[in-house]
């Protein structure tokens, strides 16, 4: 596993540990979970601290970003590599996949991002989901 891919999947749990503890949310990396998480990215306006504030939107960002791109990985398939302006992103059959600005467009511009929409988009797109 490389140095970022194992950084991804550490953020990714902090995640699961956030959203348990935040939103009383369970995430187990299913397409289900997205579907689930989608309308708690309004919730955080109220579920902690500082609501959307600058630091706030970019440690979800950070957070929410690895989850979602962990479910894409292992759902679908996909490598992280670094990316622009120190966002991963996933080659997945040839297209580079960005989850973090996905989940950032999402909470600061809201549902038109709808990340499960996303996600199953790609997932029809792509190969067969892995178990």
């Amino acid at each position: 596993m490389s140095p970022l891919a194992a950084e991804m999947k550490a953020h990714a749990l902090e995640a699961q540990k956030f959203s348990r503890k935040h939103l009383v949310l369970e995430l187990d990396f299913s397409p289900h979970s997205l579907h689930e998480l989608e309308p708690q990215l309004d919730a955080v306006e109220y579920a902690i601290r500082g609501g959307k504030s600058p630091e706030n939107v970019s440690m979800l960002t950070r957070i929410w970003g690895a989850y979602l791109g962990e479910t894409i990985r292992q759902r679908l398939g996909g490598e992280w590599l670094p990316g622009s302006n120190s966002q991963p992103t996933i080659v997945l059959g040839g297209e580079t996949l960005r989850p973090h600005e996905q989940v950032r467009l999402r909470i600061v511009e809201g549902a038109k991002h709808n990340v499960e929409a996303w996600f199953l988009d790609l997932q029809s797109r792509h190969s067969a989901p892995k178990n």
